[in-house]
């Protein structure tokens, strides 16, 4: 069954002097145990030392400004892919409170094809120089955050950031071979599953397995955007009878208006090549 898991209900916990956690998603509520989502939050100048467990692939994404991962800015157009086994040193460096998403595949091996590894420890991502794609059909854009072409290679997680102007809507659909979550990083939307409409917002977390069927819609003014990730990243997407195909279109344009760092073609959502 679909979990919602409203931010504001999840209680704080102090892991170290000046940071603390929300557990957003245990990994015995996934299927086959294999993700689990913390929310961090880190005082002014606070730091602590973030160690990821063997045989696992995590990445973190940056909610506010004002972080570094082993001193390097951290900032929230970016995100940062590192191999388990590893550890990192993250600092608030900032005048507020820092927030990140610390997200984690377990027993990752298991989601990567015959033969493959990881071919880096410590990855960044900078998705504000990548193409922003239009909804053939509504107002939508889309922005890759997870994709072989980020990732060096790496297929087993595919991830992407989509923006719902006042109006824009997802027809109903449902994913087969993967389940995913949406963290919602700006403003409120309708999504509905079970046949049941519910509101969410920023700092709200939806979690689908497999062949469950949703949809989602934004009737406010204000942008509703959400980072969406897929475990593993090869998967089917079937949309219901008589809706249009979501499609999605190439601008040449990044989020900042310049010239994209590369060229994506149009596409049907799940079956993009050379992404």
């Amino acid at each position: 069954m679909t979990l919602l898991i409203r931010g504001t209900m999840i209680t704080k916990h102090d892991i170290s002097d000046g940071v603390s956690q929300k557990l957003l998603l245990n990994r015995h509520e996934t299927g086959e145990s294999r993700l689990e989502i913390k929310k961090i939050s880190l005082n002014v100048n606070a730091y602590f030392e973030l160690t990821f467990e063997q045989n696992s692939l995590n990445w973190l994404h940056a909610l506010t400004p004002g972080l570094t991962v082993d001193s390097d800015n951290f900032d929230i157009q970016s995100l940062r892919v590192i191999n388990g086994g590893k550890k990192v040193v993250i600092e608030n460096v900032g005048n507020a409170e820092a927030e990140l998403l610390f997200c984690a595949v377990l027993r990752v091996s298991r989601f990567l094809s015959n033969g493959d590894h990881i071919p880096f420890e410590n990855h960044s991502v900078d998705w504000s120089v990548e193409p922003v794609l239009l909804s053939e059909f509504d107002s939508r854009k889309r922005i890759y955050l997870a994709s072989p072409g980020l990732w060096q290679g790496l297929s087993c997680v595919k991830g992407e950031m989509i923006i719902y102007p006042e109006g824009g809507s997802a027809p109903l659909h449902h994913h087969e071979g993967a389940e995913h979550f949406q963290y919602i990083m700006a403003g409120s939307g309708t999504v509905t599953f079970n046949e049941t409409e519910h509101v969410v917002e920023k700092g709200d977390l939806l979690y689908f397995f497999e062949k469950e069927v949703h949809e989602f819609i934004n009737n406010h003014p204000e942008e509703f955007i959400f980072a969406e990730f897929f475990v593993p990243g090869s998967y089917k997407t079937i949309w219901a009878e008589d809706v249009s195909v979501c499609t999605w279109l190439p601008t040449e344009k990044d989020i900042n208006g310049r010239q994209a760092s590369r060229h994506i073609e149009k596409h049907v959502a799940g079956e993009g090549k050379n992404i």
